[in-house]
């Protein structure tokens, strides 16, 4: 079983994409994630980390416990800014505070430096990345691959905002 949830944020609207219960094989996961289209909306960043949190997470989601050494990163990309910055910089707490590490990849010139900041986990210098455009993010690509095969990243939750 892989250990990957990934939610998507269009408009007021948040949609779990798939659970780690639904998928058995990292081609089975690959195609779900090409299935995900982005739509224009504002960016509710904070109802997708309160769903991260709440619900992305679960144990009935199919996410591995904590006590048992099964990490939670949550990896957050964003072209934008939140639309509720206060209600965003609250939620990105309270994931942290339930034992999830955010990870922040920020892109382009629309994106909040400093509410990034906010949101990402301690220490910022590994897990907040700035990229001009998304055809940088195979750059990005090495680091989480070496994350995962070091067992730092075993579970991890992907969401998009638009």
């Amino acid at each position: 079983m892989l250990n990957t949830s990934v939610v998507f944020v269009n408009s007021s609207k948040v949609k779990r994409e798939f659970d780690p219960n639904n998928y058995t094989t990292k081609e089975e996961v690959l195609n779900a994630l090409g299935d995900i289209r982005r739509e224009p909306g504002s960016a509710n960043t904070h109802l997708a980390i309160d769903e991260l949190t709440l619900s992305g997470f679960s144990e009935v989601n199919g996410a591995r416990k904590l006590t048992d050494g099964h990490p939670r990163v949550g990896i957050l990309l964003t072209d934008s800014q939140s639309s509720c910055p206060n209600r965003t910089t609250l939620a990105a707490a309270r994931a942290r505070d339930s034992g999830i590490v955010l990870i922040v990849v920020g892109v382009g010139k629309e994106v909040d430096v400093n509410e990034l900041k906010v949101i990402a986990s301690n220490p910022t210098c590994q897990n907040l990345f700035l990229l001009n455009n998304v055809t940088e993010l195979d750059s990005l690509k090495f680091l989480i691959r070496r994350r995962i095969t070091e067992g730092m990243l075993v579970c991890f939750f992907v969401f998009f905002l638009s």
